[in-house]
């Protein structure tokens, strides 16, 4: 299916399996650019920006979240993250893939 293709990066080849396992291992981006914190464990979220009410995005474009940004109080799925920082799923999206390509 489509979320087993392969991206094309260079003379190589990236799965969908291998790119949640960089995201995951670039730890919590919340906590790396919020509060200059690195390595923090993460849990993946899936955006549901353009998204029905009960669809996820795809995995392509998980972003590593720490449980209490993602689940917590304040976290992304409280409806509070965006008021407490300022920054919503595109935010986190960009500086996921911006760590990504810099090799976090």
């Amino acid at each position: 299916g489509r979320s087993d293709a392969a991206v094309r990066m260079g003379a190589g080849a990236m799965t969908v399996t291998t790119w949640k396992s960089t995201v995951a291992a670039i730890g919590c981006i919340a906590c790396r650019n919020l509060e200059n914190a690195r390595d923090v464990p993460a849990q993946l979220h899936h955006p549901r920006t353009g998204q029905g009410k009960s669809q996820r995005a795809s995995d392509w474009l998980s972003i590593p979240l720490c449980e209490r940004h993602h689940t917590g109080r304040d976290g992304i799925h409280s409806g509070t993250f965006y008021q407490k920082y300022k920054k919503d799923d595109m935010d986190l999206l960009a500086w996921t893939i911006e760590a990504a390509a810099k090799g976090a």
